[in-house]
């Protein structure tokens, strides 16, 4: 065995098949360095670990790598690669550089996620600006739909663009879109003009910069794969906390327009040191790597598992944003607090909550599973949504705010590990462009069907149960994809 003179620095794969293509960066072991094994090989695996220990890199699992064969993917099911065999491991860097990665990983999910559980007060200020000019609650919230909607609706194009072009590119797109429609939107005077720049333009920015988030983390990390998940998407509850506070003081101090430049700002900061610090991992030893740009894998659909957990995707899309978005107007009118207050201090309560929540999360998912972690939690989320359901105090908020907030960002902690588990590494590329492509229905109509139950409910409590019936419906679907995981063969 020897080491790499020469390492890749994005590894851009395909497994050929009549439908089988993967639009992942990761790596694939050339199956000519498997089946013509050498004498040497058991001291090549000794080396591979020796390697990883001196150079302070990860050695894949045997689950984890991919096997080049175009009718795998059919039969690897649940268990994802776990089907593969190989003789050797492969090294794949790790140590300072790989905490970068989870670190430029967090300041995205900072300034998008962030962004998104805080959106709720800018809406609140949007509703005092066109809701007397004539504009329905629905309408002034289809901002915020449409910015969801297209970050999740538009990895369909971001996944084949990624696979092509690399992480950097990606990532540069994202940061320059998603800064560039904040910018934009703070000139704004029309509601339609807010749909293009604060909704569509940022909402296609959020889709570059949420993607690579997610799937380059993941190349980096084996065991602590959720942890380092968790650590990441952590950013979207310390956000939400820090811009709970800083955006209502903000927009009383310097109006809603300079909050929105303000922000452009620090949202080009912090993508921009992340698109600089963040790429897929070298390769220090093992066998060759074969590399191929190829677009999607379609073949991922025919398994039930996967399937399931497209479903409980879809319905998560439905539920998560809602409190974020409607408990600051639930305390002004139920309760009588200021939104732009006391609103932003519980949204704040609740990003802290979810914050904690995503890195116990991570750690749990590594050792209980990351199935029945995130069913479990999904279940208690939808259950919370009756504690608000019946909040007439501001101590009811607040409890509700922990509750939901420790739970709620479950799906983005345990998406990359339930993908990968399910169908493998190799295909988590396209994997995650499909679940994420699922959240777009939800994201983009979830707040327009709210304001609209409300409107015809006249108070929040129909609101509400639609809101838990999706969170208890997702976590009922991934109790089923849990029991096939166990019960079906392999």
């Amino acid at each position: 065995m020897t080491l790499t003179s020469n390492p890749f620095r994005e590894r851009r794969v395909s497994l050929q098949g009549d439908s089988t293509r993967v639009s992942s960066t990761t790596t694939v072991v050339d199956p000519s360095a498997i089946r013509q094994p050498s004498s040497h090989h058991h001291h090549s695996r000794r080396t591979s670990h020796a390697s990883a220990a001196e150079c302070s890199g990860v050695v894949l699992s045997d689950k984890d790598l991919p096997v080049e064969d175009p009718d795998h993917l059919q039969h690897q099911g649940r268990r994802g690669s776990a089907n593969a065999t190989f003789e050797e491991g492969v090294v794949m860097e790790s140590g300072l550089r790989g905490y970068l990665v989870v670190f430029g990983g967090f300041l995205i999910i900072v300034a998008v996620i962030g962004y998104v559980s805080i959106y709720g007060l800018f809406q609140a200020k949007y509703n005092d600006i066109y809701g007397p000019q004539g504009h329905s609650q629905s309408s002034i919230s289809f901002i915020g739909s449409l910015a969801s909607g297209f970050q999740f609706g538009f990895t369909i194009i971001v996944g084949p663009i990624m696979n092509r072009f690399g992480h950097k590119i990606t990532l540069w797109a994202g940061c320059i879109l998603g800064s560039l429609g904040l910018l934009l939107a703070s000139w704004c005077s029309q509601i339609w003009q807010l749909y293009l720049t604060q909704g569509i333009i940022f909402g296609i920015g959020a889709s570059f910069l949420n993607l690579a988030a997610t799937a380059i983390p993941p190349l980096w990390y084996d065991k602590h794969r959720g942890l380092a998940m968790g650590i990441c998407f952590c950013g979207a509850g310390i956000g939400g906390l820090v811009l709970g506070f800083v955006i209502p003081a903000l927009i009383n101090a310097v109006d809603i327009y300079w909050t929105l430049r303000i922000y452009a700002i620090f949202h080009f900061v912090c993508t921009a040191f992340a698109a600089l610090v963040m790429r897929a991992p070298r390769q220090l030893a093992g066998p060759p790597i074969k590399t191929e740009k190829d677009v999607m894998n379609w073949a991922i659909m025919k398994d039930p598992g996967f399937m399931l957990w497209f479903t409980a995707a879809i319905l998560f899309g439905f539920a998560y944003v809602v409190p974020f978005t409607y408990v600051p107007s639930y305390a002004k009118d139920v309760i009588g607090l200021d939104p732009n207050v006391q609103g932003g201090q519980l949204l704040a309560i609740m990003s802290a909550a979810n914050a904690v929540g995503r890195i116990v999360i991570g750690f749990a998912g590594d050792r209980l599973g990351a199935i029945p972690v995130a069913a479990s939690a999904f279940i208690v989320a939808g259950a919370s949504c009756f504690i608000w359901m019946f909040a007439e105090s501001e101590g009811a908020l607040i409890g509700f705010s922990v509750v939901y907030g420790f739970v709620s960002g479950a799906f983005f902690t345990m998406i990359a590990s339930i993908t990968a588990n399910i169908v493998g590494l190799a295909n988590l590329g396209s994997g995650l462009t499909v679940i994420y492509l699922t959240n777009t229905p939800g994201n983009l109509f979830t707040l327009p069907i709210a304001g609209k139950i409300f409107e015809q409910a006249g108070d929040y409590k129909a609101m509400i149960g639609y809101n838990a019936a999706m969170y208890l419906g997702g976590g009922i679907v991934l109790f089923f994809l849990m029991f096939y995981n166990r019960h079906s063969p392999v």
